[in-house]
């Protein structure tokens, strides 16, 4: 763990360094900061609300019928499996977006949903022209 903490100490040594150079440097890095920062904070209040709700499922379970304890251990077994889930589900997403834009998938995606849109209008008008 000391070599964690060492290792991050001269980073930011090194970065004071860069910046005491280039100020432009340092507010680019602080820009990044904001922005990783905020995108942490909605991730993390996502999953708060997620677990909340999460939490509250034994209670539903018991309205519709399902007995199941309603007690503290219980709300936090599935607020727990709420906010797992919804770090898993950003991590595969992140991954799945990633590759998508790294291979280029997601151009295939697009221009196959685009050639798809435009069978159907030809299958609609060639409808219209046999009912007439």
């Amino acid at each position: 763990m000391e070599g964690v903490i060492t290792g991050f100490a001269g980073i930011a040594e090194t970065l004071g360094q860069i910046a005491q150079i280039n100020p432009i440097f340092l507010f680019i890095i602080f820009l990044v900061f904001v922005f990783i920062a905020y995108k942490v904070f909605k991730i993390l209040v996502k999953a708060l609300i997620i677990g909340i709700i999460a939490a509250l499922f034994p209670f539903f379970a018991n309205y519709i019928g399902v007995e199941m304890a309603t007690d503290l251990n219980t709300m936090m077994f599935f607020g727990m499996f709420g906010v797992l889930f919804v770090i898993v589900f950003k991590i595969v997403h992140g991954i799945l977006k990633t590759g998508s834009s790294v291979f280029g998938t997601s151009e295939k995606a697009r221009v196959h949903k685009e050639v798809k849109k435009e069978l159907e209008k030809e299958k609609k008008k060639e409808r219209k022209e046999h009912e007439k």
